[in-house]
């Protein structure tokens, strides 16, 4: 039963690579890359883990973890997403999200500072926003003081402090929301397939059986 598992788990394997050279958007996952690197020692090693979790469990565990593994590859993916989406100038617009949050920003730079914060633009992408603040002086103590007061109660709207920069007559704040990125169609399919709700169900009927 092993053997024919690692054979089948080859054969994903060459299947997938195809795949991969033959549908150009797609993204080898880091798996399949190592992969192709490894000596037949450290595939050996690799695994141990598996041969040793079989030996405790039986042939019974194959369909949860098989079912496990595609939700690990469905996880490393969206790390992968994540990752492509780290700096602003890499994000593309969850326009929604992004109009309320711009509203949101201008709303509580006049509430808060009194119009003693001047706003000279702001725009909000995927999960993160940037607001050019008018800095004639720099950031000297009583702006420092009101900007800190702004992202605090930007904070009340999950708009959290991410990173601030200095330019020449303006300071960039950039605050981070705690939601969920938004992808493009073809990423949102590749993580949500048809069979990921039974994947999860295969897993969680395994686990309750272990209690």
């Amino acid at each position: 039963m092993l053997k024919a598992f690692i054979c089948q788990y080859w054969r994903y394997f060459v299947l997938g690579s195809a795949c991969y050279l033959v549908i150009p958007w797609a993204k080898a996952p880091s798996w399949q890359l190592t992969a192709l690197w490894q000596s037949e020692q450290e595939t050996a090693d690799a695994f141990k883990p598996l041969l040793k979790f079989y030996k405790k469990y039986g042939d019974a565990v194959f369909p949860a973890l098989q079912a496990q593994l595609e939700l690990n590859k469905l996880r490393d993916y969206e790390r992968e997403l994540i990752a492509d989406n780290e700096q602003f100038s890499d994000q593309a617009r969850d326009d929604k999200w992004a109009t309320a949050s711009e509203f949101v920003i201008a709303h509580v730079a006049t509430d808060v500072s009194k119009n003693e914060l001047r706003i000279y633009d702001s725009e909000c992408r995927n999960d993160l926003c940037q607001i050019e603040i008018a800095a004639p002086n720099g950031l000297t103590k009583e702006l420092s003081q009101l900007v800190l007061k702004f992202a605090s109660t930007l904070k009340a709207g999950d708009l959290e402090f991410h990173q601030l920069h200095e330019e020449n007559d303006r300071i960039i704040l950039e605050v981070k929301a705690g939601k969920r990125l938004k992808y493009n169609f073809i990423d949102e399919w590749r993580l949500t397939p048809a069979t990921r709700e039974q994947w999860l169900a295969e897993v969680g009927e395994w686990l309750k059986k272990q209690k």
